[in-house]
């Protein structure tokens, strides 16, 4: 038996479907590139683990963590053939030297990028490079992937591609970009049905659906006329809580599908300490619809994602970011809205957004078809909706590497790396980019790529003359993974101030990572200026003068003061009424943030600043958890979190030692639990 024949035995696969038939005919098992576009569903996942069965070293790079972590499980039979299988998706200051051992490694796109910029050596063995999702290119990430791709194909010429796309229109431009072959389909395994519901009928592609109307809100109408024809049903909202209520507002229709306790209980209890949401969360489930958006915690996220595969949960209502997440089908998807709010006011999704969320419609396992419906209002809406949407395909794909602040990043990337020690070389590279392919004027972006180095050699970071190359600080700025202006205001703020701790989260805030920033609200500008004015000292700078030179200084301030609540040991629950700001997204927050202060660290260490980055060190610890300093010993022990230490700390228990030494053990376990407990003792031993 084969290889592939193995393969395809182990998972399950007794025929090729269409699109895979055509990829084996380009001869990408020989080594050719290739691009692959077609639908959600469609298998190109088994045309990758085909490309991987010859190959020695495998790198398989996504556009989410959560995306990673689901390929990592898929690829778990390529042990049973004899391959090692690795994810790696974590700390983005390491080299990861433990690859070496490894044949197939799945990754995200940042953390490929920063296996590169740390020049790990394993990377010259990589016979294959799979990309997934590509078309993400145009998108606010798309950037850090267009590098990834130009840098590996600059270093690495003999390394195979194999790019997996979702349809779309200039899918031969990329492939061209690529010198690839190309495989395009618009062949599923479960057929896909659109349409649009108004008064009692949907339109779809294939004919004409019924619906009583049985309530005056169309989207109950259709949950329960689906409901009824057993359906589960994902619906899209254009936000977190248009989500939230609308999950609620189903629950009515929903309750009889009620999944068992044990899921409500392990959402509700996802946190040491539940919040309003978390009871909220647990309150749908018990009523058997769900919620799912990235306010919640990864435990909560996959905990419903794998209840509504097994079909505990029939209805799910999500933001649109699950549709380019984790595989997750329905039979019915619902698009409740296809405009959002914006700072420019409301706009409308682009036909990509629409095509990606109606594809989740359709289970292989169950159905033979799936049907994507939206709703209008009036016979007008309806003949939009059908137009611009039902009928009409997704926009062409652009790169978005000229953008100033992304492009300064990969210019000080590549020059850190030594890739590029002139001007001549560094355009060459970038001569390699889809930017430069597409529009063919490498005059503009040449322009641009000058401007940034002068820059970069104001800051600090590069040394330019008839050679360009980094400086001591500016290789660690890249293998820190940061922007070079947020490392330059970071190295300014070390070097002339001395703050205290409301300062000190100034600095880490007043970078382009924390961003989005808080909002203000107008009824708290007041509130928000007066305390900024009274934190004068401990900010180590005069908030009037930041205010004028810094537009977005008051929501800079703002998120600086959700942080120093969280490291003041502020419930999730007070953050979340204060700041109105979820679990979920109070995690990317703190997590950005003990990025920085970890960078903020060794920029101090490097130009001299010992003290501060001592500080820094242990204030990095009491980000992560959320803890004044006294509280560190605790809660370093397994199982006990911030608000279990401090009820220890609250009992005159400062460190692991006292707890063996406790003499009432029974008040002990009321405090942490008797599992804890026996776990910190037996650890003792």
């Amino acid at each position: 038996m084969s290889a592939l024949e193995e393969l395809l035995k182990l998972l399950g696969v007794e025929k090729l479907n269409p699109v895979q038939e055509k990829a084996l005919e380009t001869g990408f098992l020989e080594g050719k590139n290739l691009v692959v576009a077609s639908p959600t569903g469609s298998g190109k996942t088994l045309i990758a683990e085909m490309a991987m069965l010859g190959k020695r070293k495998v790198i398989y790079t996504c556009p989410l963590r959560a995306l990673a972590s689901e390929k990592y499980e898929e690829f778990q039979v390529f042990e049973k053939l004899g391959k090692r299988v690795a994810i790696s998706i974590g700390d983005l200051d390491s080299s990861d030297p433990w690859l070496e051992k490894y044949d197939i490694i799945v990754t995200t796109n940042e953390k490929l990028d920063s296996l590169m910029r740390h020049r790990a050596p394993w990377l010259g063995k990589v016979d294959l490079l799979v990309v997934d999702e590509i078309h993400l290119i145009d998108s606010d990430r798309g950037p850090t992937l267009e590098s990834v791709i130009m840098r590996f194909r600059y270093l690495f010429p003999r390394t195979q591609i194999l790019a997996l796309s979702a349809t779309i229109p200039n899918a031969e431009e990329l492939a061209n970009w690529l010198d690839a072959d190309l495989v395009t389909s618009n062949w599923r395994p479960v057929r896909l049905i659109k349409g649009v519901y108004l008064d009692g009928l949907i339109e779809t592609t294939d004919g004409t659906i019924e619906v009583e109307e049985t309530y005056k809100d169309p989207l109950k109408t259709l949950v329960h006329h689906f409901l009824n024809e057993g359906k589960n049903i994902l619906i899209f909202t254009p936000t977190r809580k248009s989500a939230e209520a609308t999950a609620e507002a189903l629950t009515s229709l929903t309750k009889r599908f009620s999944p068992p306790e044990e899921l409500a209980e392990k959402a509700l209890h996802a946190l040491e300490s539940p919040t309003k949401q978390c009871q909220r969360l647990a309150l749908c489930l018990r009523n058997g619809s769900a919620f799912h958006h990235a306010g919640l915690v990864s435990e909560q996220r996959r905990l419903i994602e794998r209840a509504f595969k097994e079909n505990k949960i029939r209805v799910l209502c999500s933001t649109p970011t699950l549709a380019m997440g984790v595989n997750l089908p329905a039979d019915v998807v619902i698009m409740k809205s296809l405009v959002r709010y914006t700072g420019h006011g409301i706009v409308k999704i682009p036909r990509r957004e629409f095509h990606q969320c109606a594809g989740r419609a359709g289970r292989p396992q169950y159905s033979k078809e799936g049907l994507a419906v939206l709703i209008a209002k009036s016979e007008d809406e309806k003949e939009i909706l059908w137009n611009e949407y039902i009928t009409a395909g997704p926009e062409d794909v652009y790169s978005q590497m000229s953008r100033e602040p992304v492009l300064r990043t990969h210019v000080l990337a590549s020059i850190a790396m030594h890739l590029t020690p002139s001007f001549e070389k560094l355009n060459a590279l970038f001569m390699h980019s889809f930017f430069a392919f597409q529009y063919k004027d490498m005059k503009y972006l040449e322009e641009k790529i000058k401007k940034i180095v002068e820059e970069l050699e104001s800051w600090g970071f590069v040394t330019a003359g008839e050679t360009i190359s980094p400086t001591r600080i500016g290789s660690r700025v890249s293998e820190l993974y940061i922007d070079p202006y947020s490392a330059y205001k970071m190295i300014q703020a070390i070097r002339t101030r001395e703050p205290g701790e409301m300062g000190w989260l100034y600095i880490i805030v007043n970078t382009e990572e924390m961003k989005p920033y808080l909002g203000i609200r107008r009824r708290e500008e007041e509130s928000v200026w007066d305390i900024a004015v009274r934190s004068e000292e401990e900010l180590g700078i005069d908030p009037v003068k930041a205010s004028f030179e810094d537009y977005y200084f008051l929501e800079k301030f703002k998120t600086a003061m959700m942080l120093k609540d969280w490291i003041n040991e502020c419930t999730e629950e007070e953050i979340l009424e204060k700041y109105n700001v979820a679990p979920g997204i109070l995690r990317a927050y703190i997590s950005n943030a003990e990025w920085m202060v970890y960078s903020a660290g060794e920029l101090a260490r490097l130009i001299g600043e010992k003290k501060k980055a001592s500080f820094l060190k242990g204030f990095r610890r009491r980000i992560v958890y959320g803890v004044k300093e006294e509280l560190l010993p605790l809660v370093e022990l397994k199982g006990i979190g911030r608000i279990k230490a401090r009820r220890l700390y609250n009992m005159g228990i400062k460190k692991k030692e006292d707890i063996k030494y406790f003499e009432n053990k029974k008040m002990l376990e009321n405090a942490i639990g008797r599992k804890t407990l026996e776990k910190i003792l037996e650890d003792e031993k």
